[in-house]
């Protein structure tokens, strides 16, 4: 039997990775001769792990935290918009050598297309400006909305933030309470916590205390399926969303670029659901 051509994810630590769950069970469905790996790869590891990825002919990875930024330096070509937010999470090797992009931002660009969420001319505001929010606020700059506003712990974090990507006319504030910011919160259309507060049921970045009646609630977080925040949200009868279509495209993506096939959403949740044990 010819060997299954491998594809799989790097990063440490994977223990509970969903990725292996996603795309095994896609290429089961298509009767491809390939197969996802976890490819755990400790500090100080990465450069051998890159040059395996050369020798070994393996099709292309993910790549998780601690890695993003890190394993640019190693790439024959970083391709524009993973370059504008300074992470990869997708490495392609092609004969041309290893290409990495960025499908972070093109799952949250997906998933707020798929609930029908338009954000031109919208206001906007996201807390956090870290790894994450660099390619959320990538996406959210696409869809040119009338106000951005983002918090943070500290200003500087955010203007690098800004500065990375080219935000324009973006508003900075810092994740203290204030009446300013409840006042800017509850006119807000699209609100997003890119930050990972709310985890394993932490308490939110911020306590909402006033919203509109038409807006929504972004939370990246997908463990749990409703964060403190999303919870608080739902209270006041706001639209919620977790980060698990996000998970989820993003996977989709990379499946393409290392494929040239689409991935099949339905099979990539019943699959994600039998793994958390979900019914």
């Amino acid at each position: 039997m010819q060997k299954k051509q491998a594809t799989g994810i790097i990063g440490f630590p994977l223990s509970h990775t969903l990725s292996p769950a996603m795309h095994n069970t896609v290429y089961k469905k298509y009767r491809m001769n390939r197969e996802y790996l976890v490819y755990e790869t400790k500090p100080g590891e990465l450069k051998a792990m890159i040059k395996r990825i050369k020798t070994e002919k393996i099709a292309g990875v993910n790549v998780t935290i601690p890695y993003k930024q890190a394993v640019m330096r190693y790439l024959d070509r970083v391709d524009r918009a993973a370059r504008a937010i300074g992470a990869v999470n997708t490495i392609v090797n092609k004969k041309s050598g290893l290409i990495g992009y960025n499908t972070d931002y093109t799952g949250f660009l997906r998933t707020l297309k798929e609930k029908k969420i338009k954000l031109k001319d919208k206001k906007v505001v996201m807390f956090g400006a870290g790894g994450a929010a660099h390619a959320v606020a990538y996406a959210i700059n696409m869809q040119k909305p009338k106000e951005f506003h983002i918090y943070n712990i500290d200003i500087p974090m955010i203007e690098n933030l800004a500065e990375k990507i080219r935000l324009k006319n973006v508003c900075m504030g810092t994740l203290v309470k204030s009446a300013a910011k409840d006042d800017v919160i509850a006119a807000a259309d699209l609100i997003i916590n890119a930050t990972s507060v709310g985890m394993n049921g932490k308490s939110a970045p911020y306590k909402i205390s006033r919203l509109k009646k038409t807006a929504v609630v972004y939370d990246i977080i997908y463990n749990p399926p409703k964060t403190p925040l999303l919870k608080n949200a739902q209270k006041k009868g706001a639209r919620i969303i977790n980060g698990l279509d996000m998970l989820i495209y993003q996977g989709m993506d990379s499946f393409k670029l290392w494929t040239g096939r689409n991935s099949d959403y339905k099979t990539v949740v019943r699959a994600l659901a039998r793994v958390r044990g979900v019914k």
